[in-house]
C-alpha cells in the first residue's frame, strides 16, 4: 500500500533553494514537477505570506483561507 500523500507541498527550483509555488497535497502539477518536498500546513502558510505564489489549478491559499 501506498502511504497517503501530505496534505502540502512545497515546489522548490531547480537550484533547490529557490521556493517557486506551494500546492496542496494531491495536485497534479506538482506531481509532475518532481521538485516538490512535504510540508506543514505552517510552512505552506508562512510560504504563500512571503509571496510565494499559489499554483493555479489546485489553489492551496484558497484551501488554507488565505485570500487577498
Amino acid at each position: 500500500m501506498r502511504p497517503a500523500p501530505p496534505d502540502w507541498l512545497i515546489q522548490y527550483g531547480l537550484n533547490r533553494s529557490n521556493v517557486d509555488a506551494v500546492h496542496t497535497g494531491d495536485c497534479w502539477t506538482a506531481a509532475k514537477s518532481g521538485r516538490c518536498r512535504p510540508a506543514t500546513r505552517q510552512q505552506a502558510i508562512d510560504a504563500l505570506r512571503q509571496q510565494v505564489p499559489s499554483c493555479v489549478h489546485c489553489r492551496p491559499d484558497t484551501a488554507l483561507g488565505i485570500l487577498d
